[in-house]
């Protein structure tokens, strides 16, 4: 499949073409639209632009009533959250929350551009379990009226064989993670794998290896291998550091 738009340049220009006009109401046959989606389509991409300061929803693409049965005009604030896997729904809700942080903290200086880049596991329509990657661009702006705005570009990203077991992460400002993925992309901030991070939710949350191991049908050998594995890939010597740093990046 020839992949386009890699750097996302395209999405940028339709907040800007629609931006005086307030974005909603866009009519569904406007050639720059017509243009975006199929590009979104062909890229197994849907995308939806928000007022995260107000909560408001301002344009969904078409591609959702293909994923997951809703029209995007019926999208809410969260939707996507309530496709969540249960497995993956308490770590894509602190992703959201750490979004909103960030949503705040730019509005606060009425500047910046903030980049949140992370992949869930979400049931479709059809009944598959997709890994979806999704890439939020947070930015200021007064056009169409003063706020923060939020560009959410979601790709399936079930065929990348490398992060097929774990989860990547990256919150900053460097807008090269704000262009289509690739495998060097996945793997950034991809430490712990599901079953590692399900193990460092249950250690915070004050289980012993026993413990966990009982709740997860897991031998305590099993649990304990997983904790060596998550020391050694965090290169810390105690899991309270580890959990530290999840929760400096609010993934925890």
């Amino acid at each position: 499949m020839e992949i386009e738009n890699l750097d996302y340049s395209a999405y940028m220009d339709f907040f800007e073409a629609f931006s005086l006009a307030g974005i909603e109401g866009i009519a569904s046959d406007d050639p720059i639209r017509s243009e975006l989606e199929k590009v979104a389509e062909s890229n197994n991409q849907v995308f939806y632009i928000s007022d995260p300061i107000l909560f408001d929803i301002l344009f969904t693409s078409k591609g959702v009533y293909s994923w997951f049965g809703i029209k995007p005009e019926e999208v809410s604030q969260g939707f996507f959250l309530t496709t969540t896997i249960p497995e993956d729904f308490i770590r894509h809700q602190l992703a959201r929350t750490h979004l909103v942080d960030q949503a705040h903290e730019i509005y606060s200086k009425k500047a910046g551009i903030r980049i949140v880049s992370s992949n869930f596991r979400a049931n479709k329509k059809d009944g598959t379990c997709s890994n979806l990657l999704y890439q939020a661009r947070l930015f200021y702006s007064d056009v169409p009226y003063e706020s923060v705005f939020l560009l959410l570009v979601i790709t399936d990203i079930s065929k990348f064989e490398k992060i097929h077991k774990n989860y990547h992460f990256y919150s900053g400002n460097d807008l090269r993670f704000f262009r289509f993925p690739d495998d060097e992309l996945l793997m950034t901030g991809n430490l712990y794998s599901y079953s590692e991070y399900n193990i460092i939710k249950l250690i915070y949350e004050g289980l012993t290896s026993r413990e966990i191991a009982e709740k997860l049908c897991r031998s305590v050998n099993t649990v304990n291998t997983h904790r060596n594995n998550i020391l050694m890939k965090a290169g810390k010597s105690k899991i309270s550091d580890v959990i530290r740093d999840l929760k400096d990046k609010g993934l925890l």
